[in-house]
């Protein structure tokens, strides 16, 4: 379970696209907020808030089955995803 959200959350699952409709001025709102430049295609800042939510929700998951303490599960989580950027970022 946990690697298929790992998956889904860092952009590797292999799924179908689908459309969806937003307003504009909220996909603008959430480039804002996120730092992201301004010629980012609105589909990079949908994927990305996306990203962010189901990682959030990955974190509940775990946390509320882990003995870890917050602190502590917050470390890993951030060691991870700086690994994994670390990786993605050597293949570039």
């Amino acid at each position: 379970m946990m690697g298929e959200a790992w998956d889904t959350v860092f952009g590797m699952a292999d799924e179908a696209k689908v459309t969806v409709e937003l307003d504009a001025e909220d996909v603008a709102k959430a480039r804002e907020a996120m730092g992201g430049a301004a010629g980012e295609p609105d589909s990079s800042v949908v994927q990305r808030v996306l990203n962010g939510y189901l990682l959030k929700a990955l974190m509940r998951s775990v946390n509320s089955t882990s003995e870890l303490s917050e602190e502590e599960a917050d470390r890993i989580a951030v060691e991870e995803v700086r690994s994994y950027r670390r990786e993605r970022d050597a293949t570039r």
